[in-house]
């Protein structure tokens, strides 16, 4: 990390609680921030994370505390006064518009404009050029923000949130939808940013992150601070037994080995969608799970879009329990007990203002009915049984989605998909942008229901989470499935190579 210009406290937080409904979610959290610094914020989900990321940037108003900001007391009413006061949020999921310039989305709203109140489109280009030019990255003001990579969009995203000239930046999981190559260009990025003496608050789950980015690590559990410690002092062992406070070894528990059925349950023959992947041959047996991974790009998304109906493929064959079957849409999937389990819970998978209820017999409709109408203590009994069985932490049944940590999103959204009691589950990042604790309760119940017969294809760039998980790993590249792993054969450098490998 560069030299730390100044040991002046940019930012002050003290004895801040909340509570929601008498239940205390921040219990007298106290840390401060240098100029120049990155903070990294851990802690399993409902540890208190968002909670205090709201608070500092406006949208929740503390109980009892206070915030100072450059030696001045502060009070952040609102999220206005909180970008007045210098602190800005990147949130995990993008906000920008796909169908509008870098320049438009790093200055949306705040355009410069000429007679009659139009927007200068010169000067618009040259503000966010200028604004671009700081950094060492391959992005310019007038492209198409479609055009752009995952991980470029990511940069532009911080970028909107630099145009407010903020003295914090809070970065929400900003790698989770990157791949390495990716990650390491986002990471020089905020190298330049600190070179600028802005300060970083860096929420992460991946542990790996935090001792290659930050300088301080601050450990929530249960809403209160239990542990602040310079990166060099601590390891990440020691980091993941405070945050779950008990060894990581009795916490993920229990062994991948198993005997996986020799019945094939569905069948890819040479499946084609051009320009996307070609002549793709996969089988899944019972009670197995496949991991499908390769770099942003690959086919590994289409190839699963596709399985689910939700596009159409030019070539080739599926067959499910040996008979052979034509899959146009989502409905025919679900029809046959094959159930997608999508990567972004909140613009795929989730009614975020409807209850935990709801959204968890959502698949499942005429399973909880009598007579067109919805039975209540159905309802009630299967959500009690997920709920308990993944433990999901909520206040109530009734309560809203999007008023649960990021983990018990997740948990819901799993909730409604292994309540439908699928025979085959396509799991996209289904451990995507939550803690450490909240992953293994998800690990946990897709290795049980894969022992009672579910075949799971699982897709995820996270190599350690598919050795962890998989009993197979299909690797593709280009479009070409390259080779898949026996789990005897997992080696994180031959998967990285098959990854990474030269399609000629």
């Amino acid at each position: 990390m560069s030299e730390k210009s100044d040991a002046t406290k940019l930012l002050e937080v003290k004895n801040i609680c909340k509570s929601f409904y008498g239940n205390k979610v921040l219990d007298d959290v106290s840390f401060d921030l240098k100029y120049g610094e990155v903070l990294g914020l851990i802690g399993q989900n409902g540890a208190g994370k968002s909670t205090l990321v709201k608070i500092l940037t406006g949208v929740y108003r503390l109980d009892s505390g206070n915030v100072k900001i450059e030696g001045e007391a502060v009070d952040l009413f609102d999220i206005n006064i909180a970008n007045e006061k210098g602190i800005a949020l990147v949130f995990q999921e993008l906000s920008i518009t796909l169908n509008m310039t870098v320049a438009e989305n790093i200055f949306i709203k705040n355009e410069p404009t000429k007679a009659f109140g139009l927007v200068d489109r010169k000067r618009l280009n040259e503000k966010a050029q200028d604004l671009i030019s700081r950094f060492d990255v391959n992005i310019k003001a007038d492209d198409m923000v479609s055009k752009l990579s995952i991980g470029e969009r990511q940069i532009v995203e911080i970028l909107k949130a630099i145009a407010k000239k903020p003295k914090v930046l809070i970065l929400d999981e900003p790698t989770s939808s990157l791949e390495e190559a990716e990650i390491n260009i986002l990471y020089n990025f905020i190298e330049e940013l600190i070179k600028n003496n802005l300060s970083i608050i860096y929420i992460s789950h991946h542990m790996s992150e935090i001792f290659r980015i930050v300088d301080r690590v601050l450990v929530l559990r249960d809403g209160k601070q239990v542990g602040m410690f310079n990166r060099d002092e601590t390891n990440m062992n020691d980091l993941i037994k405070i945050m779950i406070n008990q060894d990581i070894v009795a916490h993920f528990g229990g062994s991948n080995d198993k005997n996986v059925s020799s019945e094939t349950i569905f069948e890819t023959k040479n499946l084609t969608k051009k320009s996307r992947f070609k002549d793709i041959n996969i089988t899944v047996n019972k009670g197995e799970i496949l991991g499908i991974t390769g770099i942003v790009g690959c086919g590994k998304s289409e190839l699963c879009q596709s399985i689910y109906g939700v596009t159409r493929t030019d070539e080739g064959e599926m067959y499910l329990e040996g008979k052979k079957v034509s899959i146009n849409n989502p409905s025919d999937a679900k029809k046959r007990g094959i159930i997608f389990l999508p990567q972004n819970r909140k613009l795929e998978g989730l009614f975020l203002d409807d209850s935990v209820a709801n959204n968890s017999i959502v698949c499942i409709l005429p399973k909880v009915s009598n007579r067109g109408f919805l039975d209540k203590k159905k309802i009630t009994d299967i959500t009690k049984k997920y709920v308990n069985k993944l433990g999901i932490k909520i206040h109530a049944h009734s309560q809203q989605i999007r008023f649960l940590s990021g983990g018990n999103q997740q948990k819901v959204l799993v909730t409604k998909c292994i309540a439908a009691e699928p025979k085959i589950l396509i799991a996209m990042d289904p451990t995507r942008g939550i803690d450490i604790g909240a992953k293994a309760d998800i690990h946990k119940i897709l290795h049980e229901l894969a022992q009672k017969g579910l075949a799971i294809i699982m897709v995820t760039a996270e190599l350690d989470e598919l050795m962890n998980m998989c009993d197979r790993i299909a690797v593709m590249n280009d479009g070409i499935l390259i080779k898949t792993f026996s789990r005897k054969q997992f080696d994180i450098g031959q998967l990285l190579l098959a990854m990474h490998q030269s399609i000629n």
